[in-house]
């Protein structure tokens, strides 16, 4: 085993790191001023419900209301299959009727539902919402409006999945409820399963009388933290340790895994050196990396990362490779290097979304083939769900990837307040262009003999340069004068002309 799990814990901050070989794999930020939602359960109410795009707006009582498409309310199979998909799983045939319904069919204005969180707001998007409640635990996901039982296809081994079938047959569940086996479920017992499936049962009770109570907007349930989260999704049998530098936190996980998973409280550390943990570890460096636009590749390639609010550009490029026999070969060499560290870098950053990725034009099929074969490879590690389309023959590929919270870089980044998020600011010459013209009209309509214009610096410089020849022209034409002010403080694209200083 070779991967290791590191979590450090401060005042504002709790971060969770997946190590393989030394090496970052997995990144994961909550602050304290940021919560996670996602998974969360509320009652809510019926705000207003929108027939032309079948779905209604809920309040569940944070800042924006939730949406709720009629995909989510109608009771077809659209959720099992989601988080079956999520855990690449297999499952049963729909038996459920999945005739089409208008969302005004369904629901009405001050309804009470029950929902939960799929996915956080986002920019000026409010939550997305579902009715379909999904309870995970360690081993299996609870489905308590579904009724039939998926096994996740990373189980790859046939006794292991028919020695698990064999349990959950034992088990006599619920008929009016459907479970989803999770890949962590690989050589847990039956008494694992049955402790873990009366858990789930008797959460989802508390849960529902809890509801039956409770007036909307009210939060009926809340997920766990990420600090269990790591424990319970992440801390599986491949794992050597999990370390972490908080001792409260530490005592959570251990009675957390005491009563899911005993066998692994031997491989949970307490770190208690003076040296912060993602420093002794080489963390720290990596993670400053996870934040650049450019990420260099051992070829001398590099990859460029832009994010927009629509989608996720990823561009190629061959920079200092160039120790192949032919343009073609270095094409192909950097791109089968950037088919891997790509899903990497979507991990680590959390991406989701719509992602282009502009691969170096090659005009082998066979090379193209090989580097969409390496780029599906590398994906098959994601647990986010991904959805690929084959690359084009001028090297595009254009994928999606599930999105249910912020990028790494959403949360720790704003909008450039200079540059309004653009990444750029006018030139000198542009800003100079401007002035002319606005000078030209005050300059005919003012009665006073002289107008004062305040600029940053570096325009004023220009504006004044003698080789522009622009404001003497302007006294010239008009009889009138123009006073140049600097200001070192002001916006460099912001002109402020007044007819008195």
């Amino acid at each position: 085993m070779s991967k290791d799990i590191y979590i450090n814990v401060d005042i504002h901050e709790k971060r969770v790191v997946v190590l393989d070989n030394k090496k970052i794999e997995e990144f994961y930020v909550e602050r304290a001023d940021s919560f996670n939602l996602v998974g969360n359960i509320y009652k809510g109410k019926i705000e207003s419900v929108l027939p032309g795009i079948d779905a209604a707006f809920v309040n569940i009582g944070i800042e924006k209301n939730g949406f709720l498409y009629v995909s989510d309310v109608e009771k077809n199979a659209s959720d099992f299959d989601r988080l079956l998909a999520e855990e690449a799983g297999e499952y049963a045939e729909k038996t459920r009727d999945e005739k089409k319904r208008s969302i005004s069919t369904v629901l009405k204005k001050a309804d009470e539902v029950l929902v939960q969180i799929v996915k956080e707001p986002i920019g000026s998007k409010g939550a997305r919402l579902t009715t379909h409640i999904s309870i995970p635990g360690r081993f299996l996901v609870l489905m308590p409006f579904d009724n039939r039982i998926g096994l996740s296809k990373r189980i790859e081994d046939s006794k292991e999945r028919d020695r698990i079938r064999k349990i959950i047959e034992e088990l006599k569940l619920p008929k009016d409820m459907g479970f989803i086996i999770r890949t962590a479920a690989i050589g847990a017992s039956q008494k694992d399963f049955f402790c873990e499936t009366r858990y789930l049962i008797r959460l989802w009770q508390h849960i529902r009388y809890k509801a039956r109570k409770a007036k909307p907007p009210q939060i009926i349930h809340q997920e766990y933290d990420i600090i269990l989260r790591a424990g319970r999704d992440m801390f599986t049998n491949d794992v050597n340790k999990l370390e972490i530098d908080s001792k409260n936190d530490f005592k959570r996980i251990s009675r957390f895994l005491k009563m899911t998973s005993p066998h692994l409280r031997n491989r949970l550390k307490l770190y208690r050196e003076i040296t912060p943990i993602f420093e002794r570890y080489d963390i720290e460096r990596q993670i400053d990396k996870v934040y650049n636009r450019i990420i260099q590749l051992k070829s001398g390639g590099y990859l460029v990362f832009d994010e927009t609010e629509s989608l996720v550009a990823i561009d190629v490029n061959s920079g200092k490779s160039v120790g192949h026999r032919n343009l073609e070969e270095t094409a192909f060499r950097t791109n089968m290097e950037a088919a891997e560290e790509i899903p990497r870098q979507l991990r680590l950053r959390d991406i989701g979304g719509i992602i282009i990725i502009d691969f170096i034009d090659m005009e082998s099929h066979g090379h193209r083939k090989a580097v969409f074969n390496a780029l599906e490879k590398a994906l098959e590690n994601d647990k986010a769900k991904t959805k690929i389309l084959n690359i084009s023959s001028i090297g595009l590929v254009e994928m999606t990837r599930q999105r249910a919270r912020r990028s790494i870089e959403a949360k720790s980044y704003q909008k450039c307040p200079y540059c309004s998020g653009r990444g750029t600011i006018k030139s000198p010459s542009t800003i100079a262009t401007d002035l002319a013209r606005q000078l030209a009209h005050i300059l005919s309509e003012t009665k006073g003999r002289e107008i004062f214009v305040s600029l940053h610096p570096d325009v004023a410089t220009y504006v004044l340069a003698p080789d522009k020849n622009m404001i003497k022209p302007l006294e010239k034409r008009f009889r009138k004068y123009v006073r140049i002010i600097e200001d070192p403080n002001q916006h460099i694209e912001e002109i402020k002309i007044d007819e008195k200083r």
